[in-house]
């Protein structure tokens, strides 16, 4: 059992040793803290509710912008690897170069770029999400039918004030 084991973890280590880009680390950490940081921190009862609904917005917020961020980066240094090996005379080094340069992206995409966006779209997201759900449904008008029973006669303001005014007049005895 231990001779299969072997093989097997060998085998594993190989397979990820001959495919090492940095982009399949860091989206493998992006969608772990995306999933699991949200999960834990409503877990945490001992914080308050509306701070636990903040903090577990903007960490699956950070997961999805991470994502998307490593991988239009990670796509644009692909495009930018022949040209740049042309301009520097380093053909046949193109692999090397790609793996670099991927590693160089993923550290300053990470230190940058996903900052600065979160920074920029968390406030009017949380506004926006926050308006939808405490968005009022509309009060209805009372109405009653009129005489004819066909059109609606609206209840406002203005119309009870009507009423009352109206309801005072009548034949006054004794001065």
């Amino acid at each position: 059992m231990s001779e299969k084991f072997t093989r097997l973890y060998k085998n594993l280590c190989n397979k990820l040793g001959k495919n090492n880009d940095a982009l399949y680390g860091v989206l493998t950490i992006a969608a772990s803290k995306g999933i699991l940081r949200p999960t834990f921190t409503m877990m945490d009862k001992k914080q308050d509710k509306k701070s636990r609904k903040y903090t577990a917005f903007r960490e699956g917020l950070t997961g999805l912008v991470a994502i998307g961020a490593y991988i239009i980066t990670h796509k644009g240094v692909n495009k930018l690897v022949k040209p740049f090996c042309k301009k520097a005379n380093i053909t046949g080094k193109e692999a090397d170069v790609e793996k670099t340069l991927s590693l160089i992206t993923v550290s300053l995409t990470a230190l940058f770029v996903i900052p600065l966006i979160c920074n920029k779209i968390t406030s009017p997201l949380l506004k926006f999400a926050e308006e939808r759900h405490h968005h009022k449904k509309a009060v209805k008008p009372q109405y009653s039918p009129n005489f004819s029973g066909k059109n609606p006669v609206y209840k406002t303001d203005y119309f009870r004030s009507r009423q009352n005014v109206f309801a005072d007049y009548g034949m006054r005895i004794g001065g």
